[in-house]
């Protein structure tokens, strides 16, 4: 369903984000149906990639549904604290570009769920993005990333 984790393929299947237009024919702002907040400021909008979009939206709407239309479990979840999803960039430590360049990963609860820590992000997130087919980045086996969501196959 998403393409392997290499450039060639996510160039062929999310574009090239290095091409002039890129932006204007990819990126798209959804609405998730609970509030966002990006460093505790209230966010109208999430800008992702059209292709995983819908995926992403299906993740959000089973989260807000298992908890019951209530933003306040849905913060206790982590998923209404946002991390950020579009920011062309290399890996932290690598020469590799990073998933957000294509905006095909997305960065939740990050005030408690830093690089190579175990994480508190609530199992009813993690779930509802593996529905959708998405790798969590708590599931790697070096340089654990409990806050990251990605649309990609292994390579």
């Amino acid at each position: 369903m998403w393409p392997k984790d290499n450039t060639a393929d996510k160039n062929a299947f999310y574009g090239n984000f290095q091409a002039k237009g890129w932006a204007d024919q990819y990126l798209i702002h959804i609405t998730p149906p609970f509030q966002m907040y990006y460093e505790k400021k209230s966010i109208p909008t999430l800008l992702v990639n059209k292709k995983c979009a819908d995926a992403m939206m299906a993740a959000f709407t089973e989260i807000w549904e298992k908890c019951g239309h209530d933003q306040a479990a849905v913060d206790k979840t982590g998923a209404s604290d946002y991390g950020g999803c579009y920011n062309p960039r290399p890996i932290a430590g690598s020469h590799n570009w990073s998933n957000h360049s294509w905006a095909c990963a997305i960065d939740l609860s990050p005030s408690t769920n830093g690089f190579n820590m175990a994480g508190t992000i609530s199992n009813i997130v993690v779930q509802a993005f593996k529905n959708q087919g998405a790798r969590w980045g708590g599931d790697y086996k070096h340089r654990r990333d409990a806050m990251h969501m990605e649309f990609v196959s292994p390579a």
